[in-house]
């Protein structure tokens, strides 16, 4: 409600209503030009179809609403250029090309994954993928100068306890109620695999690679073997993808290997992989996997159970929950990736290994065995859902306080600089 929205502009993929990807229709004709930078109307109805989207509307049942969503886009699109134009001003932002290259390939994996494949990326865009990394990486550099810029403005606003008062006041009625949530501790346990067990796995694998090079069909044995329900039962094929669409363990090894080539087995975190490389087209590999997983059974769960009880004897971290707390944000095992402190944190958000109901009184609560790891919660506060009030959600409408105060000054700039800029809105 109080966020200046900075979005790209990339004429990108238009999310279907029924959220499965299909080819781009291009809508043709300006929708704005900000001095030498034109809004395309299909820039424009692509962002739209994705708030749309976001707010549960259907375009083709509630054309009006969809109709108020669209102009809201192209205000924030143009307002977003012309921070972007004020920017050029500023000769000390400089844009990190290493930045830009991470935020790239993230937001081109995020894409891949969503279309299903780099190839039905490009099939959706009719564009190669070199093509869409480019438009995609000049609006990147565009949003990176964008956020610099206004970082300045985010340091400067501090709000009084004046001002708090006076937005809760005028917006306590439209302030959403604050919702069920607890604030947990948590250390993860990466249950440790019987070494013997892994041993046995990698022996198998090359057993399999072995037969592969006396003749035997990688297909048919990955159909018998392979336990990645997905690409199994059509011989582990993985077909076309590039850097970034995979694990990285396992597009080390792919990309190392020459046509017709078997690997030897190579752990990611699903289990042991070997690879057969069966294409290589310029930035693109063609792969099939036979996957042979660590399961529960391979794991002395009582075994992991003690050692963890020892590591939190020696911490004296039932009598010291300080201790407990301190162990959770700042000290984690190898594999672990769920440790630490979270404050009230909604109920609804919750990851689905945590079991809600034993959440909501305090203390500390019997240990989870999860997947792949033991974990110790404890629980420090619990709310239920309640209307914001000053007393209770200070810090909350301290934020929200804040925020409108950042987006009245950047609206205020916007408004300001529009005057020396050339901008024209086309309907």
């Amino acid at each position: 409600m109080f966020f200046l929205f900075v979005c790209f502009t990339f004429s990108f993929s238009q999310f279907s209503i029924n959220n499965s990807p299909s080819k781009i229709e291009t809508v043709d004709g300006v929708a704005a030009v900000v001095e030498n930078n034109v809004i395309l109307k299909s820039d424009v109805m692509q962002q739209a179809f994705l708030f749309a989207q976001q707010q549960g509307v259907d375009p083709s049942k509630r054309p009006s609403l969809f109709e108020n969503i669209y102009l809201q886009t192209l205000d924030q699109m143009i307002n977003n250029l012309i921070l972007y134009e004020v920017s050029l001003k500023d000769t000390n932002i400089v844009v990190d090309q290493l930045t830009v290259e991470e935020s790239l390939n993230s937001e081109i994996k995020r894409r891949i994954e969503y279309a299903g494949s780099a190839r039905k990326l490009e099939e959706m865009f009719g564009e190669p993928l070199s093509m869409i990394r480019a438009k995609l990486r000049l609006e990147i550099k565009k949003a990176i100068r964008v956020e610099s810029f206004t970082g300045s403005i985010y340091q400067s606003v501090s709000p009084t306890m004046i001002d708090v008062k006076m937005f809760y006041n005028a917006f306590k009625d439209s302030l959403p109620a604050s919702p069920e949530n607890i604030s947990f501790s948590v250390f993860e346990w990466p249950l440790k695999v019987d070494l013997t067990k892994e041993i046995e796995t990698q022996e198998f694998l090359k057993k399999i690679k072995n037969r592969v090079l006396s003749g035997e069909s990688f297909y048919d044995l990955a159909i018998e073997h392979s336990e990645d329900l997905g690409s199994a039962s059509s011989g582990g094929k993985l077909g076309y993808f590039v850097r970034g669409s995979l694990f990285p363990e396992y597009e080390e090894v792919a990309f190392s290997l020459n046509p017709g080539d078997v690997s030897d087995p190579f752990k990611t975190d699903l289990g042991y992989h070997i690879v057969l490389l069966e294409d290589r087209v310029g930035e693109k590999i063609k792969t099939s996997h036979i996957l042979k997983k660590i399961k529960s059974g391979d794991v002395d769960l009582e075994k992991n159970k003690l050692l963890f009880s020892d590591f939190l004897g020696e911490y004296d971290v039932y009598n010291y929950v300080e201790k407990f707390d301190s162990l959770c944000a700042h000290f984690s095992l190898e594999g672990s990736s769920f440790n630490g402190i979270f404050p009230k944190t909604p109920v609804s958000s919750l990851p689905d290994f945590l079991d809600k109901k034993s959440l909501l009184s305090t203390g500390f609560k019997d240990i989870i065995v999860g997947e792949k790891s033991l974990f110790l919660i404890r629980v420090w506060d619990y709310n239920q859902e309640a209307v914001f009030s000053l007393e209770n959600n200070y810090n909350e409408i301290l934020g929200l306080t804040r925020n409108k105060l950042i987006n009245d000054k950047i609206l205020d700039l916007i408004n300001k600089e529009k005057e020396n800029l050339y901008v024209e809105k086309f309907y």
